[in-house]
C-alpha cells in the first residue's frame, strides 16, 4: 500500500507541477521573477528525486536527506498570488514598500536595541545561575534526580540574600550541560538574549524572575523584569501594532488615489426609497407591505409588525436560556437522561421557528424571502434543528445549529448590528486575511513537518496534523517556548541554534505581524467614510453648542428665588425731589473710574477729579456747578447710549430680529476728547458687563445684517465649501450660546447677593476670598518675557519649565503629599500596621491635615457646591471629598482589629482608592479619564459582542462536552467502577533532564483514585463552561 501511494502522491505533485509551469509559460513573467521560480523549480526536482528513492528504499524512511523537501510547500505562495491580483505602476508598488520597509525596519531597530540592552543587562545582573539545593553529601559531578529538592530549587550562595536551603539540604553550583539544566539562562549575551525574547513574548517570565529572586538580591530581579516586560512585551508590540495599521492605511490610501473612493455596498435585497404621508417623511422599503406570496393580507401585516418581531425574540431568548440550564452530575447516570426534558422543549421550538419560516415563505414567497441575508440565516438554521431533532443527532455536531439561534438577537439591537457589520464588513478583506493565515500555517506545517520528522521519539512533528497543532500553539503564543526546547532537545549542538532561530523568527512575524493585520484590518473596517465623519463631527459640535448654553443645576436654583439686587439709594439736597433706589451697578459705573478701563485717560488733579452725587446741606462743591452740570448732561448722554446698546444685545441674545445700531461706531464725533473717552469708557463697561468671559462682540457683528440674518457670513462665504459655511455657522451657535450663559450667569450675579457667594458667608468681593483665590491658583509661569519686547525669550530645559507650571502650587503639594501617602500604604504588612506604626501614622495624619488645608481653601475661595467654580461641581470633585471624609473617619476611629467581612474591612478597603487623587490633580492624566469614558460605549458594544459569542461556544460545548472530561487522576483505569483505591503517582521534581540513580526510582507519592473533570476546567455547566472559555481567550492554559 505504501509504495502505491506514494506513486499516486507522486504522478499527483508531477502533474500539478507541470500544469502551474504551463500556466506560467502562458503568462507573460516578469523578469525579476525567473530566479525566484528557478530556484523553487529545482526544490521540486530535488523532492521529486529524493521521493522517489524513498520509495525504492535506497534511502531510508526517516533520514536528514528529508529537509531537502521543505521547500515544496512553498508551492502555496501561488495559491495566495490569486487573491492579491491587482493591477498597479510599478512605481506606486516601489513607493508603497519603500515607506512601508523602511517604518518596520525602524521599529525593528528600536525592538532589537531594547533585546540587546537587556541582554546585556542580565549579563550583569545575573551571570550564571546554577545554584540548587541539594542533599548532604552530594557530589556536583554525579548529581542525580533523587538528589534534588522536592520541587526543586534556586538558592543563593550568599546567605544575606536570596532562598536558604532548608535544614539537611546544602546550596551547590551544579555545572550540568545546557542539554540537561535548560536553554534559558543568562550565562552569556547569546543565551540571555535568547532567554529575554522567550522572557519578553510574554512566556515563563515570571518562572525566571522567581528563580532570580531565589539566586541573587530580590531587587535586581524585581527592577529588571518588570521594566523589561513594560519594554519589551508592550511598548514594543503596541508599537508595532501601530506601524502595520499606519502602513495598511497608507497602502489603502494609494489604492484609493487610483482607484477611487470605495463604492458603499448596496444591499439589492432591502431598497428603501423617501415616501411621504400626513405624518411625515420617512425611508420605507421597497415593496415592505406587499408581499408576492400567496397569504393573506392581515397575515402579511402580522409578519411586519413589532409585536410579531419582539415575541420572536423573546421566544428566541427563552431557548437559549433553556439551553443554557442543563447541568451534568457525575452520580453513575447515562448521559442521555441529563437530556429528556430538554429533548421535549427543543421540539416546540424548533415546531415555532419552522412555522416561522414557513409563515415567511407563504406570505414572502420564496425568491422575496431568500434574498436577505438574515433570512437566509433562518433557513439554515430550521433545516439544521430540525435534522438535530432525530435521536441519533441530538448530542451530535449538528448542536451548532441550535446554539447558534442567539446570534440572531443582535438584529435586536440596531447598534449591536451595525456595530457587528462595521467589524466584520463585508467579509472580502478579513476573509482574506484568515485565507492568508491558514496558508501561511499550511506553509509553515510542512516545512516544519519536513523538517523535524526524522527526530526519533518525537511526536510533535511525526504527521501533519501535530505539526499543524504545534504551529497553530506558537501563533497563539501560548507554551510555544516549550514546543522549542523540546525540539532544541533532540537536536545536535551545532543544528539547535538553527532551530532556535526558526522558531523565533516564525513566532516574530505571526506575533507582531499577522496578528497586527487582523488589528489593522479590523480599525480600517472600524473606519468611517469622510462624509459621515464630517456629519458626526457637526452632530458633536452642535450637541456641544446646545449644552452649553444652560446652566448646571446647582446653579439654576437661583432662579427660584425672587431678584434681589444691590440697591443704593441717592442722598438729596432741600430743593430736589426724592430720588427712589437706584441698582448698586447701575451707579457704579457713574460712581467708579478704574484706571485699567482707560489706559489713556491721564490722572487729573483731586480737585477736579472726583465726580460726587451724595448733596448735603453744608455745600461744599468740589468743582463749579456749571462744570457738574455739564458733566451731568454728558453722563446722560452716554447712559442712554450705553442702554441702548445693552437692549440691542440682550434682543441679539434672544434671537429677535431688529436693527442693530452701531451709531456709537459710527457716528460723527463732534465732541471734544473727553467725550471720546467717556464713551470708550462706558461702551467697554457695559460690553464688558453683557458678555462678560465671552468673546468681543465685534466678532459677532461683523456677521450680521440690519436685519440680524447671516448675510454677510453668506457673503463672505459664497465661494467657500458647504462644509466650512455649517463649521462657521457652529462656532457662532456656541458663541452665542455662550454669550447667553454668560449673560445668565451675570444676571443672578446681579440680581441675587447670595450667589457667588463661598457658604453664603465669605462676601463676593472681599479681601479674605480674593486671599484665598491668590493662594489657590498661584501657579509658575513657564513664559520668560522680555521686559522691554515683550516677547517670549528662549530658555533651557524648557519642558522642565512647562512641567513646573502644569498645576498649581497648591496641587503640586497635594500631589507630594498623595504620593507619600500612597508609599506609606504599601509599607503596611500582616505585622507592621498602620494602628501599631508610628511613622505611617504620621503619614496619614500629614495627608489628612494637608487635603484638610486644601480643601478648606478652595472652599473659601470658590464654594462649596452653589457656586460656578464650586469644589464639588464634577465626578472628580464628589471623589474628593469622597477620599477625605473616609480618610479622616479612619484617622478618628483607627480600629486595631479588622475582622472579615466587616464594616472595618469595608472602610480599609476604601482607602485604597486614594491613588486616585493624582488622576484627578494631574490634568493629562485626568483627560485619559475622561477619554476612556468617552468610549464606554464601544467598550459595552465589544463586551457585548463577545459574551454572546462566548454564550454560544458555551452552550455548544456543553451539548458536546458535557459530562464526558471526566477522568480517573490513575492513567492506567479506563472506566468508573474501576476507579477506587490508591496508587502511586509520580511527583514532578524539576524541568532538568536528570534521571534517578541506578538503584533509585522516580520519586513517587501514595494518592486515592478519583474519578473527577480536569483541575481547571469543565464543561458540565454553562458557568464552568464560560469559564473555561475565558481561559482560552486569555491564551494561558
Amino acid at each position: 500500500k505504501a509504495p502505491s501511494s506514494y506513486g499516486r502522491h507522486l504522478c499527483l505533485g508531477h502533474l500539478c507541477h507541470s500544469a502551474f509551469h504551463r500556466r506560467d509559460d502562458c503568462q507573460d513573467a516578469h523578469p525579476g521573477t525567473d530566479h525566484g521560480r528557478n530556484t523553487m523549480v529545482f526544490f521540486l526536482w530535488i523532492s521529486v528525486i529524493l521521493q522517489v528513492f524513498e520509495i525504492t528504499e535506497v534511502v531510508p524512511k526517516f533520514s536528514y536527506l528529508s529537509i531537502l523537501r521543505a521547500p515544496r510547500p512553498l508551492i502555496m505562495i501561488r495559491f495566495i498570488r490569486v487573491f492579491l491580483k491587482f493591477s498597479m505602476p510599478k512605481s506606486r508598488i516601489n513607493q508603497i514598500f519603500k515607506r512601508s520597509s523602511q517604518q518596520i525596519y525602524n521599529v525593528t531597530l528600536f525592538f532589537l536595541f531594547f533585546m540587546s540592552l537587556y541582554g546585556l543587562l542580565g549579563v550583569q545582573f545575573f551571570g550564571e545561575m546554577s545554584s540548587h539545593c541539594v542533599r548532604n553529601g552530594t557530589i556536583a559531578e554525579k548529581v542525580t534526580l533523587n538528589d534534588l529538592a522536592v520541587p526543586d530549587a534556586y538558592c543563593s550562595m550568599d546567605k544575606e540574600s536570596g532562598y536558604e536551603c532548608p535544614q539537611g539540604m546544602v546550596c551547590m553550583d551544579l555545572n550540568l550541560p545546557k542539554s540537561i539544566s535548560g536553554f534559558n539562562g543568562f550565562d552569556d549575551f547569546a543565551h540571555s538574549f535568547f532567554t529575554v525574547y522567550q522572557a519578553a513574548s510574554p512566556e515563563g517570565w515570571a518562572i525566571l524572575m522567581y528563580q532570580a529572586m531565589d539566586s541573587l538580591p530580590a531587587w535586581r530581579a524585581t527592577f529588571y523584569f518588570t521594566t523589561m516586560i513594560f519594554f519589551l512585551a508592550w511598548l514594543v508590540k503596541n508599537v508595532f501594532i501601530a506601524v502595520i495599521t499606519e502602513t495598511f492605511n497608507e497602502i489603502r490610501v494609494q489604492f484609493q488615489q487610483m482607484w477611487g473612493e470605495r463604492v458603499q455596498i448596496q444591499t439589492e435585497s432591502t431598497p428603501q426609497v423617501l415616501r411621504g404621508d400626513d405624518s411625515g417623511w420617512k425611508l420605507v422599503t421597497v415593496d415592505e407591505s406587499k408581499g408576492r406570496g400567496k397569504a393573506p393580507r392581515c397575515l402579511q401585516v402580522v409578519i411586519h409588525s413589532a409585536a410579531f418581531q419582539v415575541i420572536v425574540m423573546m421566544v428566541n431568548v427563552a431557548n437559549a436560556f433553556v439551553a443554557a440550564s442543563i447541568s451534568f452530575v457525575h452520580d453513575e447516570r447515562p448521559r442521555e437522561d441529563f437530556f429528556k426534558t430538554y429533548y421535549f422543549a427543543e421540539i416546540g421550538f424548533t415546531i415555532f421557528f419552522d412555522l416561522e419560516v414557513l409563515l415567511k415563505i407563504w406570505c414572502l414567497g420564496f425568491n422575496g424571502y431568500i434574498k436577505r441575508s438574515l433570512h437566509k440565516l433562518e433557513f439554515i438554521l430550521a433545516i439544521g434543528t430540525t435534522l438535530h431533532l432525530i435521536p441519533d443527532f441530538f448530542t451530535s455536531e449538528l448542536t451548532y445549529f441550535q446554539v447558534l439561534r442567539i446570534v440572531r438577537l443582535i438584529k435586536a439591537s440596531p447598534v449591536l448590528e451595525d456595530f457587528v457589520y462595521k467589524i466584520f464588513g463585508p467579509g472580502k478583506k478579513l476573509g482574506s486575511l484568515i485565507i492568508f493565515t491558514m496558508c501561511l500555517l499550511l506553509i509553515t506545517s510542512s516545512i516544519s513537518m519536513q523538517l523535524f520528522c526524522c527526530l526519533s521519539d518525537f511526536m510533535k512533528f511525526e504527521s501533519f496534523p501535530e505539526a499543524f497543532m504545534s504551529m497553530f500553539q506558537i501563533l497563539t503564543q501560548e507554551g510555544w517556548v516549550e514546543v522549542m526546547n523540546e525540539t532544541m532537545l533532540r537536536t545536535s549542538k551545532t543544528i539547535g541554534p538553527l532551530v532556535a532561530i526558526y522558531f523565533i523568527l516564525y513566532h516574530l512575524f505571526v506575533s507582531l505581524i499577522v496578528l497586527s493585520l487582523f488589528v489593522a484590518v479590523i480599525l480600517d473596517n472600524l473606519e468611517l467614510d469622510e462624509d459621515i465623519k464630517k456629519l458626526k463631527q457637526l452632530k458633536a459640535r452642535e450637541q456641544s453648542a446646545g449644552i452649553t448654553e444652560g446652566l448646571p443645576i446647582r446653579l439654576r436654583f437661583f432662579e427660584r428665588f425672587a431678584d434681589s439686587p444691590q440697591m443704593t439709594r441717592l442722598h438729596r439736597a432741600p430743593s430736589e425731589f426724592g430720588v427712589p433706589k437706584v441698582r448698586e451697578s447701575f451707579m457704579r459705573q457713574f460712581a467708579e473710574e478704574l484706571p485699567e478701563e482707560c489706559p489713556d485717560m491721564k490722572k487729573a488733579d483731586m480737585p477736579e477729579s472726583l465726580v460726587t452725587y451724595r448733596k448735603k446741606p453744608p455745600i461744599h462743591l468740589l468743582s463749579s456747578p456749571s462744570k457738574v452740570r455739564n458733566a451731568a448732561s454728558l453722563l446722560k448722554k452716554v447712559s442712554v447710549t450705553s442702554i441702548v446698546v445693552d437692549s440691542n444685545n440682550q434682543r441679539l441674545l434672544d434671537g429677535e430680529s431688529g436693527p442693530v445700531p452701531m451709531a456709537v461706531k459710527g457716528q460723527k464725533q463732534t465732541q471734544k476728547q473727553p467725550m471720546r473717552l467717556d464713551r470708550r469708557f462706558s461702551r467697554s463697561r457695559s460690553m464688558r458687563r453683557s458678555v462678560r468671559g465671552s468673546v468681543k462682540m465685534k466678532q459677532t457683528y461683523d456677521h450680521l445684517k440690519e436685519n440680524g440674518d447671516m448675510g454677510s457670513v453668506n457673503a463672505a462665504t459664497s465661494g467657500r465649501s458647504l462644509h466650512d459655511f455649517d463649521i462657521k455657522m457652529l462656532q457662532q451657535k456656541r458663541q452665542q450660546a455662550e454669550m447667553k450663559r454668560n449673560q445668565r450667569e451675570e444676571d443672578l450675579r446681579e440680581n441675587h447677593p447670595y450667589f457667588d457667594t463661598p457658604l453664603f458667608v465669605v462676601g463676593r468681593e472681599s479681601k479674605f476670598r480674593k486671599i484665598c483665590q491668590t493662594i489657590v491658583y498661584a501657579r509658575y509661569d513657564p513664559r520668560f518675557r522680555d521686559p522691554i519686547t515683550g516677547q517670549e525669550r528662549k530658555i533651557k530645559y524648557k519642558s522642565m519649565h512647562n512641567l513646573l507650571g502644569l498645576v498649581t502650587y497648591l496641587d503640586w503639594m497635594m500631589i507630594f503629599v498623595t504620593t507619600l501617602s500612597c508609599v506609606s500604604m504599601m509599607m503596611e504588612t500582616p505585622t507592621q500596621r498602620v494602628m501599631n506604626t508610628p511613622m505611617l501614622q504620621i503619614a496619614e495624619y500629614v495627608f489628612v491635615v494637608a487635603m484638610s488645608i486644601e480643601l478648606t481653601l478652595k472652599t473659601l475661595a470658590d464654594g462649596l457646591f452653589f457656586t460656578p467654580k464650586a469644589l464639588i461641581k464634577d465626578v472628580g470633585g464628589i471623589g474628593d471629598v469622597f477620599i477625605y471624609i473616609v480618610s479622616l473617619v479612619f484617622l478618628c476611629w483607627m480600629p486595631t482589629k479588622v475582622p472579615p467581612q466587616s464594616s472595618t474591612q469595608l472602610l480599609m478597603l476604601l482607602r485604597c482608592v486614594r491613588p486616585l487623587r493624582i488622576f484627578s490633580l494631574v490634568p493629562h492624566m485626568r483627560k485619559v479619564v475622561c477619554e476612556l469614558c468617552r468610549g464606554f460605549k464601544e467598550i459595552l458594544l465589544v463586551s457585548i459582542l463577545l459574551i454572546v459569542l462566548m454564550f454560544v461556544f458555551a452552550c455548544y460545548g456543553v451539548h458536546l462536552f458535557g459530562g464526558r472530561l471526566a477522568r480517573c487522576n490513575d492513567p492506567e483505569i479506563k472506566s468508573r467502577r474501576e476507579c477506587v483505591g490508591f496508587f502511586m503517582r509520580k511527583v514532578f521534581v524539576t524541568k532538568m533532564k536528570l534521571q534517578p540513580a541506578e538503584n533509585d526510582t522516580y520519586p513517587v507519592i501514595l494518592v486515592p483514585r478519583v474519578w473527577a473533570n480536569p483541575r481547571n476546567f469543565n464543561f458540565d455547566n454553562i458557568g464552568n463552561a464560560m469559564i473555561a472559555l475565558f481561559e482560552v481567550l486569555s491564551l494561558k492554559g
